[in-house]
């Protein structure tokens, strides 16, 4: 997977829809399986001046994305559930996979940003039964057409979600974050987990449990499947994406240590890894993905 680096800085060429055109067309061509765009509606200047990141809306983006191509996976990583009424949500996310032929995998998460939940006049502290309420209103929204449903946070008098995704019963449900909570959820209903792998400050950051190395990863991934065993499931059921190193394009690798390390994911049972585009201007950026794609995507 790869995501799209959205940037407004002058003369980088990132915002231009003729290169978000030319990203996604290319990234299909390439071999890439999914492109992604992330979900930050309302992020404090402070946060982004500091190293955060500008997002457009995931939903719009992944339809425009799908109707440019007609491969390559569209995928959110993630969407904060608990910012969005489920019915707003899943229509959206209904739209994507309509209108990609059936293309959508989604990545939700459950935010960690205190001051965009509380911009978008959402309560911080009830995310996790937000999340919770919101996906089963979804779910039912997906499975059954209509939604009653009388609810902590929402209410619904047979609403009905039509037309339905083209993915049945529903598309691909990821969970981000490494919490034990995250965890359980993938193990009861979820085809996905989008692990978080990194430095101790960026799992403090996001407020989820830290992964720093691959025996952590390991570890969890056997804390899973031990999970899904308990609810009747295996590992075969779901899939893992991972960062790495080796995705990350701004890094001086050699094709060889790009190689074992997505060979060391693999090996762990991850099925996905995540490519990270460097930060560039858009021309010289293409050449690094395409790069990527003629040494190790091939050699893969």
């Amino acid at each position: 997977m790869v995501e799209y680096p959205v940037r407004s800085a002058p003369g980088e060429g990132w915002l231009d829809p003729l290169n978000v055109t030319d990203f996604a067309r290319t990234v299909e061509q390439l071999g890439f399986e999914a492109v992604a765009f992330t979900d930050h509606p309302a992020p404090s200047a402070k946060w982004v001046d500091a190293g955060g990141h500008e997002t457009f809306d995931p939903f719009a983006a992944l339809a425009y994305c799908a109707a440019v191509t007609s491969r390559i996976r569209l995928m959110t990583h993630l969407a904060v559930v608990p910012y969005r009424n489920p019915l707003l949500q899943a229509r959206a996310m209904t739209t994507v996979d309509v209108l990609s032929g059936g293309r959508s995998i989604f990545a939700l998460g459950v935010g960690y940003l205190r001051s965009e939940f509380a911009a978008l006049g959402v309560e911080y502290a009830e995310r996790n039964a937000l999340f919770d309420e919101a996906v089963e209103v979804m779910i039912t929204a997906w499975t059954q057409g209509a939604v009653e449903h009388h609810g902590v946070h929402f209410t619904a008098r047979d609403q009905a979600m039509r037309p339905l995704p083209v993915q049945r019963p529903h598309p691909p449900l990821w969970l981000g974050g490494n919490s034990r909570l995250t965890l359980d959820r993938i193990a009861r209903w979820g085809q996905g987990w989008a692990a978080m792998v990194g430095p101790p400050q960026l799992a403090r950051s996001a407020r989820t449990a830290p992964i720093t190395s691959a025996a952590e990863l390991g570890g969890y991934i056997r804390d899973l499947e031990r999970r899904l065993e308990n609810y009747g499931r295996t590992r075969s059921d779901i899939d893992i994406l991972c960062p790495t190193p080796a995705g990350v394009l701004a890094e001086a690798l050699s094709v060889e240590q790009r190689i074992d390390g997505l060979g060391e994911l693999d090996e762990l049972g991850v099925t996905w890894a995540v490519v990270r585009v460097p930060d560039q201007e858009f021309g010289r950026a293409m050449d690094a993905v395409r790069s990527f794609a003629a040494d190790v995507l091939a050699a893969l």
